[in-house]
């Protein structure tokens, strides 16, 4: 009688160790298929702002010529980089 109440219990204790282990294997994946999307969005902003830095200098060349030309249209004698003031 024991020993068959010792095997049930140790059945019974299994099936709730087992039971866990599912929950928090399903939980994981949860987890997992989220990092998994994150990943692809932090990649496609990395691959859409990679050439910022290129656009950023041809940007900067553009708006200092920008500024030279009106400098010199204008008919000032200052510097363009100083402040009027």
């Amino acid at each position: 009688m024991l020993t068959t109440l010792s095997v049930l219990v140790a059945w019974t204790l299994l099936g709730v160790v087992f039971v866990g282990l599912f929950l928090m294997v399903k939980s994981l994946q949860s987890i997992r298929h989220w990092l998994e999307k994150t990943t692809v969005g932090v990649r496609a902003v990395e691959h859409q702002t990679r050439d910022l830095a290129a656009r950023g200098a041809v940007l900067t060349a553009s708006l200092r010529e920008a500024i030279e030309a009106l400098h010199a249209a204008s008919g000032l004698s200052e510097e363009p980089d100083r402040p009027v003031g």
